[in-house]
């Protein structure tokens, strides 16, 4: 009985320090919030590059669009303006699946959007980025934080702007 009480606390003792995670945890990749966001190299139709990874420090904001699909081409213009009219402290970067350079270059003028983080995957639905990001399901942007790790999806400005609010308390 009395060494039972002795394994009984070094039993509770190795439990409950072994519950503990060390500060060496790293945050997995991937496309839903608490994941780092995945590697997202893109260029634009001026040749400008751009490495997601070199934008860390700062707060991005990646929208998936297409000039035929209403209901993103809606949600690029609305968060644009909305960033625009808050001035934000974030970027934010566009990535349009048009096949037509024309109609992504008409869309944009048509919007009064600069074409400085608006880029252009004439791949379509066969691009890699559609096929990594899971488009098919639907387009979809994602709030990033300096880390590089996803804080939110799915943003309307509305609901951006009450997280940046929250954040800066």
């Amino acid at each position: 009985m009395k060494y039972l009480k002795y394994f009984l606390l070094a039993g509770i003792v190795l439990i409950t320090s072994s519950s503990y995670t060390t500060g060496t945890s790293k945050v997995s990749e991937g496309i839903y919030p608490g994941n780092l966001m995945p590697d997202l190299k893109l260029e634009n139709e001026e040749g400008s590059k751009l490495d997601l990874k070199y934008l860390r420090g700062v707060k991005v904001l990646v929208n998936f669009w297409a000039a035929y699909d209403a209901d993103s081409h809606m949600k690029n213009v609305l968060l644009w303006n909305a960033l625009k009219k808050e001035k934000n402290p974030l970027v934010m970067v566009s990535v349009a699946f048009d096949r037509n350079k024309a109609v992504f270059e008409k869309t944009l003028s048509m919007d009064g959007i600069d074409k400085a983080y608006q880029f252009l995957d004439m791949n379509g639905n066969d691009s890699e980025i559609y096929q990594k990001y899971q488009l098919g399901k639907g387009f979809k942007n994602y709030l990033i934080d300096e880390n590089g790790v996803i804080i939110a999806m799915n943003l309307t400005p509305a609901r951006l702007n009450e997280i940046l609010e929250n954040e800066t308390l």
